[in-house]
Parts: C-alpha cells; structure tokens; sequence
C-alpha cells in the first residue's frame, strides 16, 4: 500500500503505516499524538510499544526507526472533515464498514451515513472546493 492510497494519514503515519501496518499507524496517532517517542533498538516484556500495538508490529517499528525519536503527528480524533475524506476514500479503495470502522476509530453508523451520502451523490468535503 501506499501513500496514495492513505490520503487520511499523515506522511509520518504512512511511513508507520507502510512497516507497522494501518492499525499501529492509527493507535499511535490517537495514543500517543503530538509526543516524540523514542523507538529502542531492542525492547523488553512490559514496554509501552508492544503492549500497544503488538508485538509484531512493535519490531517492525524497531527494525525501521530502532534506536531514534520520532514525533507522532494525530491521527484523526476530532477531524470531522479529514474523517470524511477518509471514510470516502477507504470507500473507494473497496474496504469493509468493518474495517473502515476498526482503522478509523469510527461507529458503523458513521460509515453508513457518509457511504449513504455518498451514493446519494452528496460531496466528500466540506463544499469549499479546492484551492489548489
């Protein structure tokens, strides 16, 4: 997967996302948001990494950024809009409400509002068009 394919993320995130997966991408973003944290090069039973976001994904990390410190940007808490776009675009690229939901930190009701209006051809954004 790539960036294109997770305009809702961050580059930072997508970077986490690419060797951590979706899923430790986002718990980070919403966990530990806006902190930097230190990524050890080796980590042992009770550390913070792997107890949130699994032990797999956790040497993934390790692997990637061990021994460094990274600066965890948001994920999505409180972005209605980026939330929207997101919901849209994991739309699009085929994904489950199930798994829309599970990445995104979203009710089901929520993803089957903004994929009704959607269909209902309403826009994805917030009808301010681009400026760009």
């Amino acid at each position: 997967m790539t960036d294109d394919d997770r305009p809702w993320l961050s580059p930072m995130l997508n970077r986490i996302a690419e060797v951590a997966g979706e899923r430790a991408a986002l718990i980070l973003g919403r966990e530990r948001a806006c902190l930097t944290v230190f990524i050890p090069k080796h980590f042992r039973p009770g550390h913070w990494l792997p107890e949130l976001i699994g032990e797999e994904a956790a040497r993934n990390m390790i692997a990637a950024f061990g021994g460094t410190e990274i600066e965890i940007p948001p994920a999505l808490a409180g972005q209605m809009r980026r939330r929207r776009v997101a919901i849209a675009e994991m739309t699009r690229n085929g994904y489950s409400i199930n798994h829309t939901t599970r990445l995104l930190g979203v009710s089901r009701s929520t993803v089957k509002s903004h994929r009704r209006r959607l269909k209902d051809g309403e826009p994805d954004d917030d009808g301010q068009g681009s400026l760009f």
